[in-house]
C-alpha cells in the first residue's frame, strides 16, 4: 500500500475519491458483465450459486488485501456484498435466457 495521504482538505479528499471512483465503476461493470455471461453454461437456476466459488474469491481477495496493506475482512465485506448483487444479476440473466423453466428447473445450455 502507499503511504497514507496527506491531504490538505476534503476538496482534496473528495476529488481523490472521485478519480477512483471513475476506475472502479468500469472495473466493476466488467466484472459484472463476466457475471451475466456466466448463466448461458448453467443447466438450472440453482447453479447460479456456487457456495465453494464465493470462499475462494473472499481467500483471494483476502490475499490481494494484504498484499495491497489494507483489512482482509473490510474488502471481505465489501466482496460478499459484491457477490450478493452478481448473484442476482446472474440469477436475472438465467431467467432471461429461460423464460419456461419454474426456478431450479434443469434445461439444456
Amino acid at each position: 500500500m502507499t503511504d497514507a495521504p496527506k491531504p490538505s482538505g476534503m476538496d482534496e479528499i473528495r476529488a481523490a475519491i472521485d478519480a477512483l471512483d471513475a476506475e472502479i465503476v468500469p472495473l466493476l461493470a466488467a466484472r459484472t458483465a463476466w457475471v451475466r455471461s456466466a448463466a448461458r453454461f448453467k443447466t438450472g437456476r440453482q447453479e447460479v450459486v456456487v457456495p465453494w466459488r464465493i470462499e475462494d474469491v473472499v481467500e483471494k481477495v483476502a490475499a490481494h488485501a494484504q498484499t495491497a496493506g489494507a483489512d482482509p475482512a473490510v474488502l471481505e465485506r465489501m466482496y460478499r456484498a459484491i457477490m450478493d448483487v452478481s448473484i442476482g444479476e446472474e440469477a436475472k440473466a438465467w431467467d432471461a435466457l429461460h423464460p419456461r423453466a419454474a426456478d431450479g428447473d434443469a434445461v439444456d445450455a
